[in-house]
């Protein structure tokens, strides 16, 4: 699922996130290498943080978009084909991410001994409360499927969150990159370019990923990005002021482009 990837890149680049959600200290992410192995069996484990002392527990994450009646089958067949192939001795947890309650499998019984033990925990995106001011692996993760507004006033603080807190170029185009891409799917009816306008990013243009979409002949200038995107969001329902306000220009500016 395409769903699974943003995760797995989530956790490729802010492998602190998974601990924020469990709500236990991010810096526990400095002792673990998130990870994806082959089991003889046939298993393939995505979702694996694998802690560098063996005294400490190993992570299996499950994210799960979409009811599945086995998941819980499928999950405790991977934690216990992996100890048996592994280390039988090791400490483990098992995490499954749903967006709700109703992704969740109904038919259950004969894992109830496992789900209500301290090993296992489930986290229901929809119920997650962040701060006002989130860290960013977990700012990331609430992108996925907070309400739209919520999620246009995320998205700008947490660009400039990466960019004060990472200075690797690199790792800071790969979370930029994520960011935008996300938004990309939770907003279809727009482009990377109408994106980018509406979360007033100047420092993005920098980024690789405003370069490839320059290279692909996305972007156009700013004028008329702007122009292409008062129309849109007038035509939205949106008013004068309040387009006006957001894209930083003058009233008649805003009336003038929504009549072109």
């Amino acid at each position: 699922m395409e769903t699974d990837s943003l995760f797995c890149q989530i956790f490729k680049y802010r492998p602190e996130a998974i601990f924020e959600l469990l709500g236990e200290p991010s810096l526990r992410a400095k002792s673990y290498r998130f990870d994806s192995v082959e089991l003889k069996k046939s298993f393939r484990i995505d979702g694996l943080f694998v802690p560098k002392r063996h005294s400490m527990p190993v992570y299996f994450v499950e994210v799960q978009f979409q009811r599945l009646e086995r998941l819980y089958a499928n999950l405790f067949a991977k934690v216990f084909s992996y100890l048996n192939e592994n280390r039988p001795g090791q400490d483990w947890r098992a995490v499954a991410i749903f967006p709700s309650r109703r992704e969740e499998p109904t038919r259950h019984k004969p894992y109830d001994d496992l789900l209500a033990s301290r090993r296992f925990k489930r986290i229901y995106l929809e119920e997650m409360v962040v701060p006002a001011d989130p860290p960013l692996g977990l700012g990331i993760v609430r992108l996925i499927n907070a309400p739209e507004d919520e999620t246009w006033q995320l998205a700008g603080p947490l660009m400039r969150k990466a960019k004060s807190e990472i200075p690797d170029p690199d790792l800071y185009d790969n979370v930029i990159q994520l960011i935008m891409q996300i938004m990309c799917r939770r907003f279809t009816h727009m482009n990377r370019e109408e994106i980018s306008v509406m979360l007033k990013l100047d420092d993005i243009r920098k980024s690789v990923a405003w370069q490839e979409a320059l290279q692909e002949g996305e972007v156009r200038g700013e004028v008329r990005a702007n122009q292409k995107l008062a129309k849109k969001l007038v035509s939205s329902g949106k008013s004068l002021k309040e387009v006006a306000e957001l894209l930083e220009v003058p009233v008649a500016t805003v009336r003038k482009w929504s009549a072109d």
